[in-house]
């Protein structure tokens, strides 16, 4: 979800003011993804200009209040109906990979274990949020709310793409092995770079 349709979607509630947003935006996102204020205020700046979004007023504390449009409900009902491209978006892990086999002087597989240790790390730091939210549905004495739920999804998905890019790294170095097998497992790697 971009900032752009997370606060369309909040708008389409009833109005709300830039700090209520960023409070409520951080909350649906279980506080995954942050926001600077600032950042909410030139999104809605830019979904005014648009024509997605209009002022409705000032609260007592001075607090510019916003709706959303017509036009701000049809783009929002968009974004929910229409399917991603497929189009792939850029990853920096893929990134990084695929420019490490290219450069001269960097062992891939090197970078591949050091990213491979890093995400089991971000791994069972998601597992351990996972297991919080579905304790949070699951207890008996706790009534579960859409919050909730929604911390527990997040984080399934956030476990699933780790798990999806620790496989990806695991193809990976058996192309590498499979392309440039070593000797043995003490001699050094070879050098990715200009020969592959």
């Amino acid at each position: 979800m971009s900032v752009r349709e997370g606060l369309l979607a909040l708008l389409a509630e009833a109005p709300k003011h830039g700090y209520q947003l960023k409070q409520e935006f951080e909350a649906t996102t279980a506080g995954i993804w942050p926001l600077n204020i600032g950042q909410v205020y030139t999104t809605l700046d830019r979904l005014e200009r648009d024509g997605l979004v209009e002022p409705t007023g000032t609260e007592a504390d001075g607090r510019k209040q916003y709706r959303l449009t017509d036009n701000g409900r049809v783009e929002l009902e968009d974004w929910f109906s229409i399917p991603p491209d497929g189009a792939p978006q850029r990853d920096s892990l893929i990134i990084k990979v695929l420019v490490a086999l290219h450069t001269a002087g960097v062992d891939t597989r090197d970078v591949i274990d050091t990213q491979r240790s890093a995400l089991q790390t971000v791994l069972q730091q998601h597992r351990r949020a996972q297991r919080k939210a579905l304790s949070a549905l699951e207890g008996p004495t706790i009534e579960a709310n859409s919050d909730d739920l929604s911390a527990a999804l997040l984080f399934d998905a956030l476990v699933s793409r780790v798990e999806s890019d620790l496989r990806w790294l695991d193809i990976c170095e058996q192309r590498l092995i499979a392309f440039a097998p070593t000797t043995s497992s003490t001699t050094s790697r070879p050098t990715q770079g200009s020969n592959l």
